[in-house]
């Protein structure tokens, strides 16, 4: 394959892998999907699956699609999210940038909310075994915080998950979030 042949992701990759090993070549191009793209790369390897969820309307701002589950939809684990609405003419979509794309066209500034049928697939391990390697406990717990400090935070005044013009502090919530994804890990107050 000639250079002209090239994707921009593979020419990317080749300019790169002049100058550094091929984990940080995937990891370059990786940040550039996501990036460009709004979606993250899933790979054969990685134990990922899609959520569920439902478009719940409370105030129908158009007059078509009515109150309640008006959609039903799917995450992706790359990111990308499907929408298939319900009703006497139902379509479907499909949001390259996920979550945020379905928040923003169908939110109708937190009129229809998100709500998940599926929990996210990676929730807090049990606590590790006194045995178990420190570095290793140090990763997972890493990955738990994060996963917590990522979480939908309800707002304090009107319960949404999503944006709302409440302008409330949900900083209370958040280290609500981060100290239940961190209690397995918590031992009479020390960390495990």
């Amino acid at each position: 394959m000639t250079e002209q042949n090239l994707t921009a992701v593979e020419a990317l990759a080749a300019f790169a892998r002049r100058h550094t090993d091929d984990r940080a070549v995937q990891a370059l191009v990786d940040a550039a999907t996501l990036e460009l793209a709004g979606r993250t790369v899933v790979r054969p390897d990685q134990h990922a699956v899609p959520r569920r969820f439902v478009l719940r309307r409370r105030t129908d701002i158009s007059g078509i699609s009515g109150t309640g589950d008006v959609a039903d939809g799917v995450l992706w684990p790359d990111g990308t999210a499907a929408v298939r609405w319900r009703g006497e003419h139902p379509s479907a979509v499909h949001w390259d940038r996920g979550q945020a794309s379905v928040e923003l066209i169908h939110g109708h500034q937190g009129a229809t909310e998100i709500v998940w049928l599926d929990q996210d697939d990676d929730e807090p391990a049990a606590a590790p075994a006194p045995t178990v390697n420190p570095a290793a406990a140090s990763l997972r717990l890493r990955r738990v915080v994060d996963h917590a400090l990522n979480k939908p935070v309800p707002c304090p005044k009107c319960r949404r998950t999503t944006t709302c013009g409440c302008m409330a502090d949900r900083t209370e919530g958040r280290i609500d979030a981060v100290l239940a994804a961190l209690a397995p890990w918590l031992v009479d107050g020390q960390a495990a």
